[in-house]
């Protein structure tokens, strides 16, 4: 299974929190998109860096957000049977409340088919 990777730009705010600036967000959001391989289909490396997905196709609200151990979150996203029907789906990642990423993952590509129900849980390490 691919690894996530925590946003640098969610670490800094995180830490800003804390110090008394602006609140966080909850995380909220899952986006998925097609950008996330190569064109042999491996897997790209994601990037703390990014702030973005290289190819966001849909987003949608988390169907579960749960802190599974002391040190980590995981968002749970759902495509639905009608969903992004014959998309290449490659990389996915959360957003805050306020659509700031929080953290993403990049996979090999899984190619939606129209009768299935296919879900991306991303574990976010602190």
């Amino acid at each position: 299974m691919a690894e996530a990777v925590t946003a640098k730009g969610y670490r800094r705010r995180l830490a800003a929190a804390m110090a008394g600036g602006t609140p966080l967000g909850k995380i909220k959001y899952m986006a998925f998109g097609d950008g996330g391989h190569n064109a042999d289909l491996t897997a790209k490396a994601p990037s703390a860096d990014q702030e973005a997905l290289a190819h966001e196709v849909l987003r949608k609200e988390l169907s579960v957000v749960a802190q599974e151990d002391l040190y980590s979150v995981t968002g749970e996203g759902v495509l639905e049977a009608g969903d992004l029907v014959g998309v290449r789906i490659s990389e996915a990642a959360l957003f805050d409340a306020n659509g700031k990423i929080c953290g993403l993952k990049n996979f090999a590509p899984k190619i939606k088919d129209s009768d299935e129900r296919y879900q991306i849980s991303i574990k976010l390490k602190f």
